[in-house]
This record gives structure tokens, C-alpha cells and sequence, in this order.
């Protein structure tokens, strides 16, 4: 199947980004993303292809590896020289199923529009990067979130300077993305209103919609956020969606263990 047809191009004309349309759009959300660290385009999917890709994240459900730990919002060991509510010493749970690139099939859908060049040139559009690549990784270039209920995915800033997700299935309850737009720079930590967010704080905590079809860019290096706990039958499907601009960028042997549970990728073709 060709990958552009998963997405509603109506809406969103980025198979050809030199048209009026597209351009619009990148512009726009470009605008967005520098205003508030994040951008969300609802209904990018059409509903025939969040249909398909629902039911193939449940087919790999099976095969989520399950991710618990406490852990600082720098996913670095906690300092104990500090005092216990500051910021590299606290610590946050995360509690999530992860299904890595190397469980989903070559022939999935969801394959098939990771390597579409459509959507890669779009997301650097937007992002204003000259060029950028799929990760190297066999595990973690996509990879499937899966939240069961109960489960959550704790405070933290993310190593990288951006993510791009693709929700595909929300549950009834909880399973909000939160996040505290641009709270640190380059110079500056702001350890004293991150301390105040983690002891439970909302001044100037935002909320994104996940509506199942959304294509979401987030710039989470500087940006505090979570999911909070979800409730209820379905569990939260959210794809994530991994590009680099560093062409042999890969996982080490330890981020493999800590995810995956696993240090070697399985022998499937990407």
C-alpha cells in the first residue's frame, strides 16, 4: 500500500511540499512550535488508517516489553548530596510497555509510512532542519507505546531536541499528555519552577489533545512533560516516531537493555 494514502492529504497536502497548501502549513506550524514548544495536527490520519494501525498495535501487544523504574526528570542517577525536593535528587515513576522497531513486521503499515520520504521531508520542513534521517537503530527508530491502565510515563526532559508521535488509541480516562513549554534554556535549568511542577504546581502546565489520528512535533529537551495515569478497558497506543540528523545514530548496549530489555535486535528487515 502506498504510505501517503494513510494520511489525509485534504487536509495536509505534504506529498508535495512546493505547493501553496504545504507551505502554508509548514509555516504555520512552525509558528506554533517555536511559540509553544509543540504542534499537533488532528485528523493527519484518515480513519481508514487509524482503523488499520489500531488493530496492528494490538496484534504486537503481545510483544511490549515492559518498562518500570523510578527515575530523575534527567534520566540521570539521583544526587544525594542535594537537598531530597530538588530536581536531580527527586525522583519520578514511569511504569509502560514499549514495542520496539525490530517486533514490528516488515510488511505493517506503520513500517511503510516511518520510511515514507513524504512524511520525513515534511517533518523537516517544519522543523527547519536542512535534512534529517531515520534512526540507525533496529530497535528504537519506531517504536509503539503501549499504556495499560494504571500505567504512566513520569516527568522528564527528553535528550533529544525533538519527537514526533502518532497517537492511534486513547483511553477512556487519564493518559494526558502534559508539559511545561521552553521551562529550561541552553544556560539556564530553572530548577527552582521545575521543583514546583514535580511537587505538583500547574502555572504554566499545558495540555495537547491525543485524539487518535494526531500527528504531533514536540520539542521536549527543553520542555518538562508526562502522561499521566490512564483508567479504563482500551489501553493508550501512541507510535513514536524517530529521526536524527546524524545518519549512524544508535542506541548503546545499556539504552537497549533499559527499554527493551534486550541488548541485540531481532534479524528483521528495515
Amino acid at each position: 500500500m502506498d504510505a501517503s494514502l494513510l494520511v489525509n492529504l485534504q487536509k495536509y497536502p505534504i506529498a508535495d511540499l512546493s505547493c501553496s497548501g504545504a507551505r502554508a502549513l509548514i509555516q504555520d506550524s512552525r509558528n506554533r512550535l517555536e511559540e509553544v514548544g509543540a504542534v499537533t495536527l488532528s485528523s493527519f490520519l484518515t480513519e481508514e488508517a487509524v482503523t488499520t494501525l489500531v488493530a496492528e498495535a494490538h496484534s504486537l501487544d503481545w510483544a511490549a516489553h515492559e518498562y518500570r523504574a523510578d527515575h530523575t526528570v534527567y534520566f540521570e542517577p539521583s544526587d544525594e548530596t542535594l537537598p531530597a525536593d530538588h530536581p536531580r535528587r527527586r525522583l519520578v515513576h514511569t511504569h509502560k510497555g514499549n514495542v520496539p522497531y525490530d517486533r514490528i513486521p516488515a510488511n505493517a503499515l506503520l513500517r511503510s509510512l516511518y520510511r515514507w520520504d513524504g512524511l520525513l521531508h515534511f517533518i523537516a520542513a517544519v522543523l527547519g532542519e536542512p535534512v534529517l534521517y531515520r534512526h540507525a537503530d533496529a530497535m528504537a527508530a519506531l517504536n509503539i507505546n503501549v499504556h495499560g491502565p494504571g500505567q504512566q510515563l513520569g516527568w522528564h526532559f527528553d535528550r533529544t531536541d525533538f519527537a514526533v508521535t502518532l497517537s492511534l488509541q486513547q483511553c477512556e480516562q487519564g493518559g494526558v499528555f502534559e508539559y511545561a513549554p521552553n521551562l529550561r534554556t541552553p544556560t539556564e535549568e530553572n530548577f527552582d519552577r521545575v521543583a514546583r511542577i514535580l511537587s505538583g504546581a500547574q502555572e504554566g502546565v499545558r495540555r495537547l489533545p491525543a485524539e487518535p489520528g494526531t500527528l504531533t512535533l514536540f520539542r521536549g529537551h527543553y520542555s518538562l512533560h508526562r502522561v499521566t495515569p490512564g483508567n479504563g478497558p482500551s489501553k493508550r497506543f501512541m507510535a513514536a516516531l524517530s529521526y536524527v540528523r546524524d545518519p549512524g545514530a544508535t542506541f548503546s548496549s545499556y539504552a537497549r537493555k533499559l527499554f527493551y530489555g534486550r541488548e541485540s535486535a531481532l534479524e528483521v528487515a528495515v
